[in-house]
């Protein structure tokens, strides 16, 4: 009896307690299923689109420096040009006559168009000693304010805002009628912008329209879209 009992206690236990089985995956509404698909190609275009008006942005500063050493260009070819060299007497051997055709050197503006050309090709920082060397050796130079804002933009790239923000407001001292002024503007908005100054950053783009109104439209561009960015007329 005892066994039977205990045999019945055994399966009203066993009965009482059913084996687990597994539990079934839970099903998952097709309408998280879309919304989570449609939210992982929104944050795809974004992503897309960041990066396109990276490039976009890299290319207009690209095609002012262009401009810039189209101005060069110009400046060498309508300037006045540089006198032909005396003719050396043959005794005087042929390392002096190498030595009196040789051009004159201009270290000041071949220091300026080799930042320039060195900012181009993305090295930032060597473009950046190029051109604090030169601002050092050509003091008083007519285009100092194209370097300072060339350094600027160097400066930019390396993310030392407060630096390039004093080299923008050095190169737009008088506001320069020069290609590369109405980027100086948008550029030093940009930096104080970083810098948290966003009052003084709108400030800034103000007078893009009022000093420069004919900017490019590159320049316009993204001067809206610095303006964006420190939210003015918010």
């Amino acid at each position: 009896m005892a066994g039977l009992r205990n045999a019945l206690i055994g399966l009203g236990l066993a009965l009482a307690v059913p084996a687990m089985s597994a539990a079934a995956p839970p099903v998952e509404d097709p309408r998280d299923v879309r919304i989570r698909e449609l939210s992982d190609r929104v944050s795809d275009l974004e992503k897309a689109i960041k990066d396109l008006n990276a490039q976009v942005e890299s290319a207009a500063r690209n095609a002012d420096l262009a401009r810039g050493d189209v101005k060069v260009l110009q400046d060498r070819m309508t300037g006045p040009q540089p006198a032909s060299p005396a003719p050396v007497p043959v005794a005087a051997g042929p390392a002096a006559a190498a030595a009196a055709t040789r051009s004159p050197a201009t270290p000041a503006e071949d220091g300026l168009t080799l930042g320039r050309r060195q900012l181009q090709g993305g090295d930032a920082r060597t473009a950046e000693a190029t051109l604090t060397t030169w601002l050092a050796s050509a003091p008083g130079d007519p285009k100092a304010g194209e370097g300072a804002y060339l350094r600027g933009r160097a400066r930019s790239q390396q993310s030392a805002w407060a630096d390039a923000a004093a080299d923008y407001i050095s190169a737009l001292k008088g506001w320069p009628a020069t290609w590369w002024a109405p980027d100086a503007v948008v550029e030093l908005a940009r930096a104080l912008g970083r810098l948290g100054k966003t009052a003084e950053s709108c400030q800034a783009l103000e007078t893009l329209t009022a000093r420069y109104p004919e900017a490019s439209e590159g320049a316009r561009t993204r001067a809206a879209a610095v303006s964006a960015q420190s939210r003015c007329g918010a």
